[in-house]
């Protein structure tokens, strides 16, 4: 029995002698194994790859590097190089540099580490694996790019919102606001005028928007004018309106014409003033036949303003256009009249420009006399021009244009016309000569005396 229970235990410490040594082996083995994982997790951490890139390149370096890999998602509005610089321009380059994984853009295959200098972000470090692995599925790491930091996470941003009329130029930044950026095309205009309310279609604005914008916002007109927002951001939106600057339009037509802008006919309550225009005090020559001119004044126009109208024969009517949205109508020539006016209105008008282009001379001056009847304003007014135009210059004309036109038929002993005309003047006086391009219009009125036609006043057209 002794031998027995002696021999169990000689098993027993066997069996715990291979057990020891089985664990001894595995133990080995383990510290083996963790002694060379911990080898190649500490060469494959990519963290002192990022502090010896750091430690051999300078804030300054960094930062040259990175503006010339700017990879910022901004709008076709704003230039990432420019906004970065900007950006980089707040940056105090002595203040240390320290950094932190991104871990949203990183994977097996690449790391990604923001880099900071003091708390500004200056650049993105980008690392892929290097060579081969060295096991445990680990990688030995390499800076393989230095991108912007994505500043944009940092940076207040602004959507811009426009409201313009839909035929409008606009810019944003230097560049065409174009249609992709509409977003609704039926903005209504609280403020239109009586005729434009009256339009059918209404004007509208349409809207454009864009964001997220980071840096400067300059909106500009088709002029080129620089537009102010409305008011201050709202809502993280900038509003402006494009189409503030309104127009105007003024328009002179004898009293029985129906005169529409943009197809609304006008009434009375857009008359600003109405007299007998140039026809004014010839009464006793026009009779009963006298028709007064109305003026027209429309204010706060959206639309560019298209001006129409019709004469009481139903005829329709095309007008002297003038400067700043002016407009001018007259009776279209009534059959004959031409021909009996046209010798005298070019008789004044040779002798008017003929005598306004020289120095005072007595021959011009009487001749010019001769041909304006006599107790009216007009043959008062050159009867006291002599002295000045005693220091006119000698002005010689080159026509480009020259149109008599709209002879029309007031009495049997009053007749007006029109005369347009475009021309290149060149003025030479003792010590200098210069050139210059002239355009006008003018209004005649003549009456019949003893069988001749003498211009007895005259209204220039071309602004009033």
């Amino acid at each position: 029995m002794a031998e027995a229970g002696q021999r169990k235990k000689d098993r027993w410490g066997l069996f715990l002698l291979i057990w020891a040594l089985v664990l001894l082996l595995l133990g080995v083995g383990c510290c083996c194994f963790l002694y060379r994982y911990l080898d190649v997790y500490e060469k494959t951490r990519p963290e002192p790859v990022v502090d010896a890139y750091l430690a051999q390149n300078s804030a300054e370096q960094l930062l040259k590097t990175a503006q010339s890999n700017v990879q910022l998602d901004v709008t076709e509005f704003e230039d990432p190089s420019d906004l970065y610089a900007a950006y980089l321009s707040t940056v105090d380059t002595d203040r240390p540099l320290t950094y932190r994984p991104r871990t949203k853009d990183s994977s097996e295959q690449q790391l990604v580490y923001i880099v900071y200098c003091g708390n500004k972000e200056i650049c993105t470090l980008v690392l892929s694996p290097e060579g081969t692995s060295p096991g445990f599925g680990r990688h030995s790491w390499t800076v393989s790019e230095v991108r912007s930091a994505p500043i944009t996470d940092t940076l207040p941003s602004l959507q811009v919102a426009v409201d313009a009329l839909a035929d409008e130029t606009l810019s944003l930044n230097g560049r065409p606001l174009t249609a992709q950026y509409i977003t609704d095309n039926a903005i209504a205009i609280p403020d239109l005028s009586r005729v434009e309310a009256a339009l059918s279609p209404k004007p509208s604005f349409v809207r454009y928007e864009v964001g997220p914008l980071y840096g400067e916002i300059r909106v500009t007109d088709g002029k080129g004018n620089t537009l102010s927002p409305v008011g201050d951001a709202e809502d993280g939106t900038l509003r402006f309106l494009a189409s503030a600057e309104k127009q105007s339009v003024r328009i002179r037509a004898p009293e029985d014409m129906r005169v529409s802008v943009n197809g609304v006919e006008l009434g009375a309550e857009d008359v600003a003033s109405s007299s007998l225009g140039v026809l004014e005090g010839l009464d006793v020559y026009t009779k009963d036949a006298a028709c007064r001119t109305n003026i027209y004044i429309l204010d706060g126009l959206y639309a560019v303003p298209t001006v129409t109208a019709v004469d009481a024969r139903g005829q329709s009517v095309a007008p002297v256009a003038g400067a700043d949205n002016s407009f001018s109508f007259f009776y279209p020539n009534d059959a004959g009249t031409e021909e009996i006016l046209r010798p005298s209105a070019e008789m004044f008008f040779n002798a008017y420009m003929d005598y306004s282009a020289h120095a005072y001379d007595a021959t011009r001056f009487y001749n010019l006399l001769s041909c304006i009847l006599p107790g009216t304003a007009l043959y008062e007014y050159v009867s006291t021009s002599q002295q000045a135009m005693v220091w006119a210059s000698g002005t010689s004309t080159e026509y480009k244009d020259l149109r008599y036109d709209h002879f029309h038929k007031v009495s049997d002993y009053c007749c007006t016309c029109t005369v347009l005309y475009s021309a290149d003047m060149t003025a030479t006086s003792w010590y200098e000569q210069y050139s210059y391009s002239l355009e006008n219009a003018y209004e005649l009125a003549f009456v019949s005396e003893g069988g001749r036609w003498y211009c007895a006043a005259m209204n220039v057209i071309s602004a009033f």
